[in-house]
């Protein structure tokens, strides 16, 4: 009976760009975006086969770099962006992995919520995801750097429960409001700020990488856990485990790689580890976004099941000039890239990651 109670006003039907958003609004730019540029399919010099399974989103066009002010903007869920009359969706700001441009999940409501009415300015850095490590640290705190750029930090929309998005709000001396996204939640402020994404898991570029490390450079871990060779284990992962892992890491062990749980880490000593780090072995997950902090010529292997692959961590280290390659699981039929799939567990074929290493 509750739940009847509750006011709705009428879903997005249609995407658009940012900035033509700030054109038909008649808004504004706190910082001038380069218009009109097309993001091209990754080219990956590592695997070539790995262009297919980019995430399709990744040819979005947008307003690279800018930084928009919306009178009465609108944000809904895990920040996604509305035009502040709530009829379309900022697609460009608005992550939907696995969907391409014109689409987005919200469309497909017929009802939202009516907005919660916020006095003052707020900026929006929320991504979809964005509560997730790999997420955050290449979706989320990307914007939070570029706004940071731009001087003072506004009250902000932003994931901040982690310890390392904690940590980043603090090193970029954030001492204002901040308001979590919540699934569903409405709201509509009376000046919405909105940084472009100059960047995000499904597509990375060298300037991205080059905010990020910039930004944590001054970031030293109290204490020194640096092996030279990891293999990232997923044992607490609430999915994607891998099956044979105790074989896996047996065989690792005897060639002198140390096993890890990054869940157990903070930022500091994640990034600590990835600075120092020669050889990395890991499934595909969260964990690899830290290769943002490897140095050039780490060699990297990303394990995949015959069901999902993408090609996400493959551009990242693409950018980060890493030595990369990847294996993936045997089976039927091709490479699958649904996203409801990587939920499924996979083995590791032991000798297919030693002919990787160079073991014989």
């Amino acid at each position: 009976m509750q739940n009847s109670l509750i006011q709705s006003t009428s879903a997005p039907i249609a995407c658009e760009t940012l900035a033509s958003l700030v054109a038909r609004c008649g808004a504004s730019w706190l910082r001038a975006p380069v218009l009109g540029a097309v993001t091209p399919t990754p080219y990956l010099r590592s695997n070539p086969l790995l262009v297919d399974w980019a995430d399709p989103q990744a040819r979005l066009g947008g307003a690279s770099e800018g930084i928009a002010v919306i009178k009465g903007g609108r944000v809904y869920g895990d920040g996604i962006v509305l035009a502040p009359d709530g009829t379309t969706v900022v697609r460009d700001v608005s992550l939907d992995f696995g969907r391409t441009a014109p689409g987005h999940w919200l469309l497909q409501e017929k009802k939202l919520r009516s907005p919660e009415l916020l006095a003052g300015q707020f900026a929006v850095l929320a991504t979809a995801l964005g509560g997730s490590y790999a997420h955050w640290l290449l979706d989320e705190l990307p914007r939070l750097i570029s706004l940071r750029e731009c001087g003072e930090l506004p009250d902000l929309i932003a994931h901040a429960q982690a310890e390392c998005c904690r940590s980043a709000l603090k090193l970029a001396n954030f001492q204002g409001r901040l308001i979590e996204p919540v699934r569903r939640k409405h709201l509509q402020v009376d000046e919405l700020i909105v940084p472009a994404l100059p960047g995000w898991v499904g597509y990375v570029d060298v300037a991205q990488v080059q905010r990020v490390v910039n930004f944590t450079a001054s970031i030293q871990a109290s204490s020194a856990f640096t092996p030279e060779r990891i293999y990232i284990s997923r044992a607490l992962a609430q999915r994607r485990h891998i099956e044979n892992e105790s074989a896996v890491i047996a065989a690792l062990t005897d060639r002198g790689f140390t096993c890890v749980q990054l869940e157990r880490l903070s930022l500091a000593e994640q990034i600590a580890l990835f600075r120092t780090v020669k050889v990395v072995v890991a499934p595909h997950g969260a964990g690899l976004a830290n290769l943002v902090f490897s140095r050039p010529g780490t060699r990297v292997i990303e394990c995949f099941g015959h069901h999902y692959v993408n090609s996400c961590f493959a551009q990242l280290a693409e950018a980060c000039e890493l030595d990369y390659i990847s294996i993936v699981a045997p089976g039927e039929g091709p490479w699958g890239k649904n996203p409801k799939s990587n939920r499924l567990d996979f083995s590791i074929e032991i000798e297919s990651l030693r002919a990787a290493l160079g073991f014989h």
